[in-house]
């Protein structure tokens, strides 16, 4: 089968398209034909080496992490999928491959495919919702009358917070870019300032959480805008704003491994609607090489950038 993959880490001239078999099914695996992979910023960074030191040092590499798709075969000790079942899920970051034309995933890291959804929405979900369910219902335990503000509210994690947070009652706040107000607005966020306004957000009113979906705010200054027993909720955590984040316990990280297990919810979420997947370009798997290096050098899209088989 044909997949992208890459030979050492770098940018984005080291991905081909290069030809790979997968092994039988084992104990707890499931092999998936995919019809849809979802790009996420997760998957350049692995191959620019950003986890080097935990995805081991074999290649060739594949890349992708999210996918839907049709179940080919399981393994021994798989009782919730059959061959036939439609299905999405994510790849463990050290076996990434679903760009590709079939992969091999833990039945764990796997849901039933909503009929409500396409692949392409389904494909979506899985790093930017586990994302999003972990900061949200995890870290700021959404409630109602909660107050919630979230850097970088027209995002793919987050909008899935948006939608999370305002289904659990809470009132929620943001900061976006011009062209994206719109549509946050309709989503429910009120008020809405630009990312230039922190001068302003920082002085209406505090709340019970913040959650920077985009490492840009300044970690000790956000704690002031907290309640007592508020929380900053961090996805791209660097060691400087470790160092300063660890000193007080309102500081806490959220990772779409942590949110794994929750997989069905999602998928139940996203069938009855409360989840809403947006894409914003698929293009054919045989565009994959030029779509990832255009997403990675930041072209700009309203939604998620998804390959289709």
């Amino acid at each position: 089968m044909k997949r992208v993959q890459y030979d050492r880490h770098g940018g984005p001239e080291i991905m081909y398209f290069g030809d790979h078999d997968l092994p039988p099914a084992g104990d707890g695996e499931v092999r998936v034909s995919v019809r849809a992979a979802a790009i996420n910023p997760f998957d350049w960074k692995l191959r620019q080496g950003a986890m080097k030191l935990f995805s081991g040092r074999r290649f060739p590499k594949g890349m992708g992490t999210d996918f839907a798709g049709i179940v080919e075969a399981v393994g021994g000790g798989v009782a919730n999928f059959r061959v036939g079942d439609e299905v999405f899920g994510t790849v463990d970051f050290k076996r990434s491959g679903a760009f590709a034309e079939a992969v091999m995933v833990k039945a764990s890291h796997l849901a039933k495919k909503p009929p409500q959804l396409s692949f392409a929405e389904a494909a979506s979900l899985p790093i930017a919702a586990m994302t999003a369910w972990v900061a949200i219902i995890d870290r700021a335990q959404a409630r109602p009358g909660a107050r919630i503000f979230i850097n970088g509210c027209n995002g793919a994690v987050g909008a899935f917070a948006v939608q999370l947070a305002i289904s659990r009652g809470a009132h929620v706040a943001g900061a976006c870019g011009p062209a994206s107000r719109d549509n946050v607005r309709a989503a429910g966020v009120h008020p809405i300032f630009g990312y230039s306004d922190s001068q302003t957000y920082t002085l209406q009113g505090t709340y019970d959480a913040v959650f920077d979906t985009l490492g840009t705010l300044d970690v000790g200054p956000s704690f002031a805008m907290l309640n007592p027993g508020g929380v900053f909720i961090d996805i791209n955590p660097t060691p400087a704003r470790m160092l300063r984040g660890m000193l007080s316990q309102r500081y806490k990280l959220a990772f779409a491994t942590m949110g794994i297990k929750r997989l069905p919810e999602i998928a139940e979420l996203a069938g009855n609607g409360t989840l809403r997947p947006a894409i914003g370009l698929e293009a054919p798997f045989t565009d994959a090489l030029s779509v990832i290096a255009d997403t990675e050098a930041g072209r700009r899209i309203s939604g998620k950038a998804v390959l289709a088989f």
